[in-house]
């Protein structure tokens, strides 16, 4: 297919067009761009972009008759814009069009619609008579869709008339040119062809219809009245209200007999106030009547009969006039003064025009209906706080009145516009008329602009490109200057003035601010200027008002190192919670745009980390100089934050870290082989017995070693000097063991030392007991063994005589104590009982409550705890559980009683046991044995129970009894004041 390409001229937009016709090749290049472009848009997903996006290419076949069908695209000019961006200058977008316009080609024939095939003619039709035969249509367009057409046979009896519809529709009519005898011919084929105009091809296409000669319909319709008439029709009747029945008959019989009825007038029927039904002849109201428009109708009325081929008809007329009624509101015209504009119901009035009695207009009121009422006017404000005094007066003429303003002031400024309403009635009806008073304006403001600093914000344009027309380079736009003037028109327009500076300029007429070169924020942050508006009319009003232009910051820096290469030392034992160094860097841009982003650039197994905020760098563990790497060359990148971000390879750090030793090792012996020397005496005699190897981890003086031979008494046989090597002073010639202290230091601050023992033995090969290093150790560690073993019982000997001595002393020392407690307690215990017991002729309560007492002192001695009473048995007993032998003043035996609460048991068990007397001399002056067989009567027993913390020396006897105990003491009293 050929493809038209028209190239429009390459302006500033980059706009394209091109032609191309319709059912192309697709996936063939039908426009190459000078630039690569996307697309934003593709039209019916018809097209796409190959060759680096710069060869346009169809991707499927375009039916521009198909589309126009659709309504795809207009059927005159088809045409649809693509919208295409290219980034090829890098900076911004550029965004531009390509027309494409589908050119129409000869690919369709005429096609004929609504064909009538079979058309029926009374033999008796007129000559001349037109009838339908079909349309014809062509969906090319331009010259291809232009059709002739013409008649193949009959042309004698028939013709063609054409009629265009459209463009390219057509309608085909035959048009009768002879008379036509049923009874010699009753059929007539027609063939119809038809051609378009197509230059490089012409299409063609051919159609046939027949027609029939029918027997001829002799007998016309007839009214039954020559004229009908409605004389009088109101003007307000219901549209739909049937009017009038018309009746005609037809003598003639079948669809020859069969009336249909119609209107016949020659304006639009579709604007006629009447309809008639076609079958039953009724005429009906089907749009409101207006006496004050039409006030009288006549016209047509046609019965017609169904005959074929032609029908026949009679007319008749219909005459109807229009009765007026009170429907008409009152008319109200408004003639203005003559020194005032007024057009379409708004008065303009200069503003400041003087008001005294001052006439604007007049008012005259028409009433259009035939019945004459009292008309009236009142003036009605459409607006509030009116800054003017209205009124109506009536004139000397009938329904003539006058509207002035008594006082007030026009300014437009205050009111653009007032709203008047008149309002007139007829008594009946009510009519309305709106005058609105519009103020012309006059330059009688200054300009103003919103606020007297205007601040503005640019970006930075060090990256942008000036071109040479700055005008309309609009990158470089900053703002505009836009004074607000309270006139209007001509009055508020402005002119912009800025002072001179080599920065800004300013578009006089739009008040547009740009730039005249780049601007590096770094160095303007910004500028400060004046600027004035001047009205471009009389008086000219100047307003000044001062500007601020903020330059914003465009990442245009990139972030780099004060210093580009370091080198720092550090500790192999430096602290990973303490920073290494702190990376200092600078972004000359501004927030976002010069916030830096610090990243490592290292070996995977390199335990470094960085703080990507602040810079610094933390090892990720301790170092250990002897184990690991000395030198780390490490890359620091820095990246801002800002959009574009600037990076990396052009700006990065570059840091060298070296690891120093620290003396964190000991000198250690490093084979221990050397610990365990054998010195045969059987050969010849060498000084040197030992080179020993003594290895540091550390470096330099950490790592350097002093040799040092701790003195003993027997080490003045040995020597050993800085290189390791223990040789002996002299030759022995005795079997020996020596053991060796030998200091190994090193030169570090502080320093570090190991102390290693190295044993010697002097052997002979020739004695066996003495021919191996194990051998002589054997020998000498045996006698060592029995003076440690010797040793070592002599010193547990001693340490447990040393102990007997101590608890020795501690229970001679209790004992002491005790016994010092018991006398004391027995002295007590003897005067009183001296005082109570030799008394003669004492009753039976003086002794219950002298025993209760000297109960009482043994308690205190003995500590005894009473716990609690029996009740039972105190029931049946009354005297206490004290036996005292009351036979000798000398020396008495008392006897305490313990008894639990099984009081029964011990009772029956105290009864049975016998206390024999015991000679208990514990030293005291005078002791006796005293029995205890005293009478019953004598006897005070009262139920207690008692606990015995501890006994002293006067107790005789003490005997357990199933949770309970028996006491027997004696108490010598005869030597009591010797005691």
């Amino acid at each position: 297919m050929l493809i038209i390409l028209i190239f429009l001229p390459v302006v500033a937009t980059f706009d394209y067009s091109i032609k191309i016709e319709e059912k192309s090749s697709i996936n063939k290049t039908i426009y190459q761009f000078s630039r690569s472009y996307e697309l934003l848009n593709n039209f019916q997903s018809s097209f796409n972009l190959t060759n680096d996006n710069k060869n346009l290419i169809l991707t499927k076949n375009i039916d521009r008759d198909y589309w126009c069908l659709q309504n795809i695209c207009s059927c005159d000019y088809c045409s649809f814009i693509l919208e295409l961006f290219s980034n090829d200058d890098k900076i911004s977008p550029t965004f531009s069009t390509i027309n494409i316009t589908i050119t129409d080609i000869n690919d369709h024939a005429c096609q004929f619609l609504d064909i009538q095939k079979n058309i029926f003619l009374s033999e008796s039709i007129q000559i001349g008579h037109r009838f339908p035969i079909a349309r014809a249509i062509d969906y090319d367009s331009g010259i291809n869709s232009q059709l002739s057409f013409k008649l193949i046979d009959n042309n004698d009896y028939f013709e063609l008339n054409i009629i265009k519809l459209s463009t390219n529709e057509y309608a085909l009519y035959g048009i009768v040119k002879h008379s036509f005898d049923r009874e010699l011919n009753e059929k007539y084929d027609l063939t119809i062809e038809a051609h378009d105009h197509g230059i490089s091809q012409v299409r063609f296409n051919r159609t046939k219809v027949t027609l029939w000669i029918l027997d001829e319909n002799d007998n016309a319709p007839k009214f039954n009245q020559t004229e009908y008439s409605i004389q009088s029709l109101p003007e307000d009747t219901p549209m739909g209200t049937e009017l009038l029945k018309i009746t005609a008959t037809d003598v003639d019989k079948g669809l020859n007999g069969l009336i249909h009825y119609s209107i016949i007038i020659a304006s639009d029927i579709s604007l006629f106030p009447f309809v008639i039904n076609a079958t039953t002849g009724v005429i009906s109201l089907r749009l409101s009547l207006d006496y004050e428009t039409v006030r009288s109708y006549r016209f047509l009325i046609r019965a017609s009969d169904s005959g074929l081929p032609q029908s026949l008809y009679t007319d008749t007329w219909l005459s109807i006039k229009i009765k007026d009624i009170n429907d008409c509101p009152v008319e109200i015209f408004f003639l203005s003064n003559r020194q005032f504009q007024y057009d379409n119901q708004i008065l303009f009035i200069y503003e400041n025009t003087e008001i005294n009695n001052l006439t604007l207009g007049y008012i005259r009121l028409y009433d259009r209906d035939s019945e004459q009422t009292k008309l009236s006017l009142s003036l009605v404000m459409l607006d509030k706080n009116v800054k003017q005094d209205y009124e109506v007066i009536l004139s000397n003429q009938i329904n003539s009145y006058k509207l002035n303003v008594k006082q007030g002031i026009f300014d437009r400024e205050l009111q653009t516009e007032i709203n008047l309403r008149f309002i007139a009635s007829d008594t009946l009806l009510t009519s309305i008329y709106d005058l609105k008073i519009h103020l012309i304006d006059l330059n009688d403001n200054p300009s103003e602009f919103s606020s007297n600093l205007l601040k503005f914000y640019v970006e930075e344009l060090a990256n942008y490109h000036m071109v040479d027309n700055l005008i309309e380079n609009y990158q470089l736009t900053i703002g505009y200057l836009n004074a607000f003037d309270r006139d209007e028109g001509e009055n508020a327009l402005n002119k912009y003035e800025i002072e001179l500076n080599s920065l800004v300029e300013i578009d006089p007429d739009t008040g547009r601010l740009f730039l005249i070169q780049p601007i590096d924020r770094e160095q303007i942050s910004i500028i400060e200027l004046k600027a004035k508006a001047i009205n471009i009319v009389e008086p000219k009003w100047e307003t000044e008002v001062q500007i601020q232009i903020h330059i914003l910051d465009v990442n245009d820096n990139i972030p780099h190192c004060l210093a580009s290469y370091q080198r720092i030392s550090i500790p192999e034992n430096f602290p990973i919670d303490q920073p290494l160094i702190k990376i200092n860097a600078t972004d000359a841009d501004y927030d976002i745009n010069g916030t830096i982003h610090c990243s490592l650039r290292t070996n995977s197994s390199w335990p470094f980390e960085i703080n990507y905020k602040t810079g610094e760098i933390y090892s990720e563990q301790i170092f250990d100089y002897e184990l690991e790497t000395k030198i780390f060359n490490i890359i620091i990148d820095l990246e801002d934050e800002g959009f574009p971000r600037k990076n990396q390879n052009r700006n990065a750090c570059q840091l060298e870290i070296n690891i120093e030793d620290i003396n964190d090792n000991r000198p250690e012996l490093f084979d221990q082989k050397q610990t365990q020397i054998f010195v045969d005496l059987q050969n010849p005699f060498n000084a040197e017995i030992v080179l020993l190897n003594v290895t540091d981890l550390d470096s330099g003086d950490n790592g350097k070693i002093k040799y040092t031979l701790l003195t003993h008494e027997n080490d003045s046989h040995f020597i050993i000097y800085q290189n390791g090597s223990l040789q002996m002073t002299h030759q022995i010639n005795q079997l020996a063991l020596f053991e060796l202290k030998i200091l190994l230091e090193d030169y570090g601050i502080p320093s570090q030392q190991t102390i290693i023992i190295v044993s010697v033995a002097i052997g002979d090969s020739s004695i066996l007991s003495y021919s191996t290093f194990e051998k002589v150790q054997l020998k000498y560690s045996r006698s060592r063994s029995i003076g440690l073993i010797v040793g070592l019982s002599v010193l547990i000997v001693t340490f447990g005589l040393f102990l007997c001595i101590i608890i020795t002393c501690v229970l001679l020392r209790k004992h002491r104590r005790q016994h010092q407690a018991a006398i004391i307690a027995r002295k007590k215990l003897l005067c009183s009982s001296s005082q109570q017991l030799t008394s003669s002729g004492s009753t039976e309560t003086t002794t219950t409550t002298s025993l209760s007492i000297e109960h009482q002192h043994i308690a205190n001695i003995l500590q005894i705890k009473p716990t609690y009473w029996h009740e039972k048995y105190y029931d049946q007993h009354s005297s206490n559980s004290y036996n005292v032998d009351t036979s000798s003043s000398e020396s008495r035996t008392y006897k305490i009683l313990h008894i639990p609460q099984d009081s029964e048991y011990y009772m029956q068990y105290y009864q049975q046991e016998q206390l024999v007397n015991h000679g208990s001399d514990h030293g005291y002056h005078g002791s006796n044995e005293t029995g205890s067989s005293s009478s019953p009567a004598s006897q005070v027993s009262v139920r207690r129970l008692y606990m015995v913390n501890q006994l002293p020396d006067f107790v005789t006897r003490c005997k357990s009894v199933n949770g309970g105990f028996l006491i027997e003491m004696n108490v010598d009293a005869s030597d009591e004041d010797a005691r």
